[in-house]
């Protein structure tokens, strides 16, 4: 093996780290390296801690995007970099992609970044999206990698002309998903056919789909009054689209969601559910869909980056148009249409799919021979 190094895993929390990037950290700190995971702290330190990363305290606002406070979080970064002097960094999200930039580049630690999904600064024009493109095409040719979640992303920042090819660009797959933890589970026994769970994993903001959802699920429940539709998420305050905590509150009275509040593990909910719902915008391989497919469960996705790449179209689930609440009720018709015998058939072709493309060994192998290559 080679040296040991010492690798900073850098995001703004440490959330995404642990939970989307465990495996890595397991198999980098069991071949000897040293993993720093850089964040804003929040309650999944102590998880990280548990397997065997280290953790700094980046103090970073989400909220603010005022010059003063910006400028403070990025001088913290720079200061860190220069204490930790790392072998390689590992930028995720778009402020510890930028941030994570110019503090590289003022310390010489050679970096990588990495496109989890490209979210609000893509499927919105607004002066601060504008702002994030240009700062992009300025700092990404000072990474040593760029690194994709899937092909459309990549095509993306080629069409706007934000990558040259001074800069080595790989397309992942995913995050990948450890196949053995998020294992095949029995579809729920129901003595209704109408008593279906539609679960939607994922941070509750509009550009996740979330009013769609909403809107769909009025109109299906009109059909189907059983049907029961779950929301598992945080309520993200620090975006722009964030729906809030008395919009939540109104969904849940009304009877139309039920909301089920973070969960460190989402496993048991994913096998009390019938399919796994996610109408975003856009996503870079979304881990929820990811997981859900691993335990047999169908999907109903939207039709755009990422989430095709996780569903065969009316095999392993359905596709529909996005921003469309129509057309996704449509598709959620067409779920509840089919025996629970085809909708279990659906989700074992969904878990096929995973097997052969998701599995996270492929990515931790990447990051190996980053590292040790």
């Amino acid at each position: 093996m080679s040296r040991s190094s010492t690798v900073i895993l850098c995001c703004n929390t440490a959330f995404a780290i642990a939970n989307y990037r465990g495996g890595v950290i397991r198999e980098l700190v069991g071949r000897g390296h040293r993993v720093m995971v850089v964040a804003p702290r929040d309650h999944h330190v102590d998880a990280l801690k548990a397997i065997g990363a280290e953790f700094v305290h980046w103090e970073m606002s989400g909220r603010s995007t005022g010059p003063l406070a910006q400028l403070a979080a990025l001088s913290r970064l720079v200061r860190i970099y220069r204490e930790l002097r790392a072998d390689i960094a590992f930028h995720f999200t778009i402020k510890s992609v930028l941030y994570g930039a110019i503090a590289g580049r003022l310390t010489c630690t050679p970096f990588i970044s990495v496109f989890t999904g490209l979210g609000y600064v893509f499927t919105n024009e607004t002066l601060l999206s504008v702002l994030a493109r240009w700062m992009y095409r300025r700092m990404l040719p000072w990474s040593k990698q760029l690194w994709f979640l899937n092909a459309d992303d990549h095509q993306e920042f080629v069409r706007r002309r934000l990558v040259n090819s001074a800069v080595q660009v790989d397309v992942l797959p995913g995050e990948g998903v450890d196949l053995g933890r998020f294992a095949p589970a029995p579809m729920p026994p129901h003595q209704r056919t109408s008593e279906v769970v539609f679960l939607m994993i994922a941070r509750l903001i509009k550009d996740k789909g979330v009013l769609e959802l909403v809107e769909a699920a009025r109109k299906v429940r009109l059909r189907h009054p059983d049907v029961r539709v779950r929301l598992l998420g945080a309520v993200d305050n620090g975006n722009p689209t964030a729906i809030t905590q008395a919009q939540l509150d109104t969904w849940c009275a009304e009877g139309v969601v039920e909301y089920l509040g973070v969960r460190h593990d989402v496993r048991r909910c994913i096998a009390e559910a019938d399919a796994v719902v996610l109408p975003s915008y856009r996503e870079g391989i979304p881990r929820a869909l990811l997981e859900a497919a691993a335990m047999c469960r169908p999907i109903i996705a939207t039709d755009v980056p990422g989430c095709r790449d996780v569903v065969i179209d009316r095999e392993s689930g359905f596709l529909c148009r996005p921003r469309d609440a129509t057309d996704l009720g449509r598709c959620i018709d067409a779920f509840l249409a089919h025996t629970p015998t085809e909708r279990a058939a659906m989700g074992q072709r969904g878990r096929r799919l995973i097997e052969q493309r998701y599995d996270e060994r492929k990515v931790i192998a990447k990051y190996i021979d980053v590292i040790e290559g």
